[in-house]
């Protein structure tokens, strides 16, 4: 946790890295590395090149993607076509003021490529206060299948175990927390190798007080591997669901904050998946349909359940929980 100082300082963000989202501003620009490094393409083209060659139709189609301050046309590169597996960094603080002046840097301090495997030294840095979070991950293909493997190491903040993940999926790395106001500053990286969405806003509570989770035809991944389901309702829907996951125990899971009652805030919610962390894993469930009414992003919350009688944990479950 970082004191509440914090994110006082943090109301110093350039003007061309403004976003009209009000849930949060990202900082700066996306950053890009390749798995396989800068070179040239076969033509002898260079990178920006490279990103020249992308068509019209690409390039208005990225830009649409991503919320840009008013006084500038985008605050994104496009990505270039043709150059394999890549991670890109995106840094967001939530609830951020508009009035702003320079402040937080992030970059690489250094890049180490090896035979299918590249690793990345960053930090993210304070100039106001002289704080500097730094943190270390490498990514390679996962042979034989179309993920790719991520691991942190080195780090000044809290880090997953080693993710396998899908084209185009993200981890959610926490930088800093305000401990008055719970705001954060958080690092989103993505890896995949085609055209990535950007962000276009941080998680927010769900607004409806009687707000319930829809989980219909769940599947599980922890840390990238898939679970075993067992068999529950096709669409289970409560204010409070809780998730049996092999070798882990129970989780409830809430739209609502519910401190009171232990729950803590462990992830969010868009569209029909939900990505949740716990003890340094990383929990993904994929639903049919939206799991909450809304179509933003929003957090969720948890709690480790303590059962008299733990379930068979050999499947992934899905039941409800009274909310009182």
């Amino acid at each position: 946790m970082k004191p509440a100082w914090f994110f006082a300082i943090l109301l110093a963000v350039p003007a061309f890295s403004q976003s009209s989202i009000p849930h949060g501003t990202r900082v700066g620009q996306i950053q890009t590395e390749y798995l396989f490094g800068p070179a040239a393409d076969p033509s002898g083209q260079s990178d920006r090149s490279v990103l020249q060659s992308l068509t019209r139709e690409e390039l208005l189609k990225r830009q649409r993607e991503i919320p840009t301050s008013p006084l500038t046309p985008s605050n994104v590169a496009p990505t270039p076509r043709e150059r394999g597996p890549r991670m890109e960094f995106e840094t967001w603080v939530e609830q951020l003021s508009r009035d702003y002046a320079e402040s937080v840097v992030t970059g690489n301090t250094g890049v180490e490529r090896e035979a299918g495997k590249v690793t990345i030294h960053r930090f993210v840095r304070d100039n106001f206060r002289h704080t500097n979070e730094t943190y270390t991950v490498t990514f390679e293909k996962n042979p034989g299948t179309e993920t790719l493997r991520v691991a942190f190491s080195d780090s000044s903040v809290p880090y997953p175990l080693p993710q396998i993940l899908r084209d185009g999926e993200t981890i959610a790395l926490t930088l800093a927390v305000d401990a008055r106001t719970g705001r954060r500053m958080v690092d989103y990286i993505r890896v995949g190798t085609g055209l990535m969405m950007p962000r276009r806003e941080v998680a927010r509570d769900v607004y409806a007080e009687d707000a319930e989770l829809a989980i219909a035809q769940p599947r599980l991944r922890v840390n990238g591997a898939e679970q075993p389901a067992g068999s529950f309702a096709p669409t289970v829907s409560a204010p409070i669901v809780s998730v049996d996951i092999p070798g882990q125990g129970r989780f409830a899971l809430s739209f609502k904050p519910r401190a009171d009652q232990g729950f803590v805030r462990a992830g969010e919610v868009a569209e029909n998946s939900m990505v949740f962390a716990f003890a340094g894993n990383i929990f993904r469930i994929d639903c049919a349909d939206r799991i909450a009414t809304g179509s933003g992003t929003y957090n969720i919350y948890t709690r480790k359940e303590v059962a008299a009688d733990p379930p068979d944990q050999a499947r992934f479950t899905v039941g409800i929980v009274d909310p009182r």
